[in-house]
């Protein structure tokens, strides 16, 4: 499994085409017909990103960071959440960027284990995915229950690699402001992030939504 954020991210060769995605979903007439666009652009960057980008391979340790906002840095995430084929473990302030929740529904239909850890006032915020995706999808989402904030803005696929930075998974961050993303294989970061994820996956188990 070869997962790439991508070095070019900072070219504009791919503006143009993304666009095009992105004029489509606006005018697609459901959920379905945008989900299938979505798809189809997560095939075609994948193709233009493997014949104009180098791959990391034989455990070469890679750092790629991105910035918002940037509808390739978005459609970058995308693809690396599309990939997710074992594991999926997201730890985040909030979510209610509905393609970003239509790729969480995604890996959870095709078999991956997706847990999610939120912050419990920002799942009651209007157009907050998470309760949506605890109560119509059956994914197991914990919140932190605390008058403090979960303010954590990281996701685990596979123990293989992990995405951390400042991005919300908002349509604000995605559009409007200035936000940074990384993603790294180093086993280092990845196991950091994880025991993180444990620790606060057994604290907030009283506060998992049904």
């Amino acid at each position: 499994m070869s997962h790439s954020f991508a070095a070019a991210v900072g070219s504009n060769a791919s503006s143009p085409l993304a666009q095009l995605f992105e004029n489509a979903r606006d005018s697609a007439s459901s959920e379905q017909d945008r989900d299938v666009i979505s798809k189809l652009e997560s095939a075609v960057m994948d193709k233009l990103r493997q014949e104009t980008q180098p791959h990391h391979t034989g455990g070469e340790v890679f750092v790629s960071p991105v910035f918002f906002p940037s509808e390739d840095s978005f459609h970058h995430l995308i693809n690396t959440l599309n990939k997710a084929e074992r594991s999926l473990d997201i730890c985040v302030y909030c979510i209610t960027d509905d393609q970003l929740a239509s790729a969480i529904i995604r890996a959870h239909e095709r078999g991956v284990r997706v847990r999610i850890i939120s912050d419990d006032e920002k799942a009651d915020d209007l157009g907050s995915d998470a309760k949506r995706l605890a109560e119509h999808e059956q994914i197991p989402v914990r919140l932190d229950g605390s008058p403090s904030y979960m303010h954590h803005k990281y996701a685990i696929i596979d123990d293989e690699l992990v995405l951390f930075g400042s991005y919300n998974w908002t349509k604000g961050a995605r559009f409007h402001n200035r936000e940074d993303l990384t993603l790294t294989n180093s086993q280092n970061a990845v196991q950091s992030f994880k025991r993180e994820f444990e620790k606060l996956w057994r604290e907030f188990a009283p506060n998992e939504l049904e």
